[in-house]
C-alpha cells in the first residue's frame, strides 16, 4: 500500500481503484487479495466477489473481459500479449486474439478542434470539405474522409483527444502492477512482467506519433515505387503533425471481400499470391516490414495490384535474422529437424542447463504430424508457432522481430486461405530463401562483410586505448571491482581453502623432518642412546602431525 501512496497521484489512485474493482467483478478477488490491493476499494465492492457468476469461464476468458472493460490501453496491451507465445500459454494467446480494436467514435467537433490545434490553421483553410461520420474508429484515432482545397481526395487520421494522458496513467499503473506481481507472485518472474510493460510502452508511444507513421509510409512508398503490383498512398506532410495524419485516399476493395473481387473479374488466387509475395519481399529482401498485416489494411486496386495502408507498427530484420529465416524456410521445406533446431538455438537466448537432446526430441514429435500431411495443407504459421510453444516449455526467449513476423504470417495465411485455399505460403517463401542463401556467397556480399569486419576491428583498435586508460584510472582509484558469480562457487572456495591448509601443513611437517635430520647428523646437544634429544623430539612431533594429516585425508574420502 505504501508503494501506491508514494508513487501515484490522486487521479492514478482513483484509476487503480477502478481497475481493482473490475478485477473483483470478474472473479479475480484472490489475485487482488494476494497482491494486497483489496483494501483500496470500498467494502461493498469487495462483497461482490461472492456474487460473481463466472465460474464456468476460464482464467484467460476472465482476463480478456477485464481488459475489454478497462478500455483502450488495456485492449492494446492484450493485443500485444497475443503476439507473445514465447511467454504465455496457448490458451491465453487464443483468447487475447479475440480483442477487437473497435470503439465508439468521439464527437466530430473534437476532431475538428484537434486538427486545427495540430495544423495551426482553421479547417476551412485546409479542406474543401470533411465528412462528419468517420470511416473507421479505433482506440487511438479515427479516420475521416476529406477533400483538399485543390480537389484531391484524402483521408485524415485524427488522434483521440486525451488518449495520451490516459495511456500515461495506465502505463504507470501497469508498472505498479508488474512490480506487485513480482513481489507477491515470484513464480511469474520468468515472464518478466516489467520488461513486457516496457515493450508495450515503447510500442504504443510510437504508434501515437503520427509523424513516425508518416515517415514509415514514405519509406514503403519508396520501397515499392518501381513495383507495378503494390501501391503505397501518398503522404501530405503539410497536413500532417504528431496527432493528425493526412494521406491519399485509396479507393479499392477490401482484400477479404472475395465475392466482390469475383464480380469485378479479379482472380482471388492471384491476389493471394501478391499479398504473400509483398510481405516476403519486405522481410527477406528489404529488411523492413509492415507489422499489422490484417485484412483491413490491404485493398485490391485491380487484377494485378494491391495497396497497403496503416504503417503505425513496423519491424526491422537485420541481415543475421534474415539469414536465419532463410535457413528455417529451407529446413521446413526439406524437413531437416537438426538444421531447424540448430538455427533456432543460434537465434534465441537459451537458458542455462537446457537439455538439447530432449528439446530436439520434443520438437521432432511436434513437427512430424505436420510433415506427414501434403505440403499444400501445411500451415507455415502453425509450424512457426509450434516451435514457439515448444521453446516456451524450455524457457527459450526470441527477438521481438521474430515474434512479430510470426504474427504477420498467421494473419496473412488467414487472408490467403480465404482467397485461395490451395496457396502455400511456405512454397511462396522458397524463392526468397534460396535467393538470400545464394546472395550470401556472392563475392560482393563477402567483400561487404569483410569490409564491415575491418571497420569493427578498426573501431576496436581506436577505442581500446581509451578503455584501457579508464580501467587503469579505476584501478588506481580503487574503484575497479569484478563481480564473479558462479553456482556452487562457495563450495569451490572452501575446498581450495582446505587444500591449501593441507599443503601448508605438509610443508611444516617436511621442514620439521629436515631440521630434525640435520640436528641428528650434527650430534649437538644432550644425547639419548647416542642421538640428540632435540632431533628425536622433532621426528616424534613430525610423526604425530603426519599421522593426523593422514587421518584427516582418509576421513574426507579424497586421496
Amino acid at each position: 500500500m505504501q508503494l501506491l501512496k508514494v508513487h501515484m497521484t490522486y487521479k492514478n489512485i482513483q484509476r487503480m481503484r477502478h481497475i481493482v474493482a473490475v478485477f473483483i467483478k470478474h472473479g479475480l478477488y484472490n489475485v487482488v487479495e494476494r497482491m494486497n490491493l483489496h483494501r483500496i476499494v470500498p467494502f461493498s465492492k469487495r462483497l461482490r466477489k461472492k456474487a460473481v457468476e463466472e465460474a464456468e469461464l476460464s482464467l484467460p476468458e476472465r482476463i480478456r473481459l477485464v481488459f475489454e472493460e478497462l478500455g483502450p490501453t488495456f485492449i492494446k496491451f492484450g493485443q500485444l500479449l497475443s503476439t507473445r507465445p514465447d511467454i504465455l500459454p496457448e490458451e491465453y494467446i487464443e483468447e487475447f486474439r479475440k480483442f477487437q480494436d473497435n470503439v465508439p467514435p468521439f464527437p466530430f467537433e473534437q476532431a475538428l478542434q484537434q486538427i486545427e490545434k495540430e495544423l495551426k490553421r482553421s479547417v476551412s483553410e485546409l479542406f474543401q470539405s470533411i465528412e462528419k461520420d468517420p470511416v473507421a474508429a479505433a482506440s487511438i484515432a479515427q479516420v475521416h474522409r476529406a477533400v483538399l482545397l485543390d480537389g484531391r481526395e484524402v483521408v485524415v487520421k485524427v488522434q483521440r483527444p486525451g488518449i495520451e494522458n490516459m495511456v500515461d496513467t495506465d502505463i504507470g499503473i501497469m508498472y505498479t502492477l508488474a512490480n506487485l506481481l513480482l513481489k507477491y507472485f515470484p513464480e511469474l518472474s520468468i515472464l518478466d512482467p516489467v520488461a513486457i510493460v516496457d515493450e508495450f510502452s515503447r510500442t504504443i508511444r510510437k504508434e501515437m506519433d503520427f509523424t513516425l507513421e508518416a515517415s514509415n509510409t514514405i519509406k514503403f512508398r519508396e520501397m515499392f515505387k518501381d513495383d507495378p503490383h503494390v501501391y503505397i498512398p501518398y503522404v501530405y506532410w503539410e497536413y500532417t503533425a504528431k496527432r493528425v495524419l493526412t494521406e491519399e485516399r485509396i479507393k479499392g476493395i477490401k482484400v477479404d471481400n472475395v465475392e466482390k473481387l469475383r464480380k469485378k473479374g479479379i482472380d482471388p488466387a492471384r491476389i493471394a499470391h501478391l499479398v504473400g509475395e509483398s510481405f516476403l519481399r519486405m522481410v527477406m529482401v528489404e529488411g523492413f516490414f509492415h507489422g499489422d498485416f490484417h485484412a483491413g489494411n490491404i485493398f485490391v486496386l485491380g487484377p494485378e495490384r494491391i495497396s497497403l495502408v496503416d504503417f503505425g507498427i513496423t519491424g526491422r530484420v537485420d541481415r543475421e535474422l534474415r539469414d536465419s529465416l532463410a535457413n528455417i524456410f529451407i529446413g521446413l521445406a526439406t524437413q531437416d529437424y537438426d538444421m531447424l533446431v540448430d538455427e533456432y538455438a543460434r537465434m534465441g537466448v537459451l537458458p542455462d542447463g537446457i537439455n538439447m537432446s530432449e528439446f530436439k526430441r520434443d520438437y521432432r514429435d511436434l513437427m512430424e504430424p505436420y510433415f506427414a500431411r501434403p505440403l499444400e495443407t501445411t500451415s507455415l504459421g502453425e509450424l512457426l508457432m509450434g516451435y514457439i510453444r515448444v521453446s516456451f516449455r524450455y524457457k527459450i526467449r526470441h527477438p521481438r522481430e521474430l515474434l512479430l513476423i510470426n504474427k504477420c504470417i498467421i494473419e496473412i495465411e488467414g487472408i490467403v486461405r480465404l482467397l485461395d485455399p490451395k496457396t502455400d505460403l511456405l512454397k511462396e517463401a522458397q524463392p526468397f530463401a534460396t535467393g538470400f542463401i545464394k546472395d550470401r556467397f556472392r563475392p560482393g556480399r563477402i567483400m561487404e562483410e569483410v569490409g564491415e569486419d575491418i571497420k569493427e576491428l578498426n573501431a576496436l583498435v581506436k577505442e581500446s586505448p581509451s578503455q584501457i586508460r579508464q580501467i587503469m584510472k579505476k584501478m588506481i582509484n580503487d574503484k575497479f571491482t569484478i563481480d564473479f558469480v558462479h553456482v556452487g562457487l562457495e563450495n569451490f572456495y572452501n575446498e581450495i581453502d582446505r587444500s591449501s591448509n593441507r599443503v601448508s601443513f605438509a610443508l611444516i611437517i617436511s621442514a620439521v623432518i629436515i631440521g630434525s635430520s640435520m640436528i641428528i647428523q650434527s650430534g649437538i646437544g644432550p644425547l639419548f642412546m647416542g642421538y640428540p634429544i632435540i632431533g628425536i623430539m622433532g621426528f616424534a612431533f613430525a610423526g604425530i602431525l603426519g599421522l593426523s594429516l593422514a587421518i584427516s585425508i582418509l576421513r574426507s574420502g579424497r586421496f
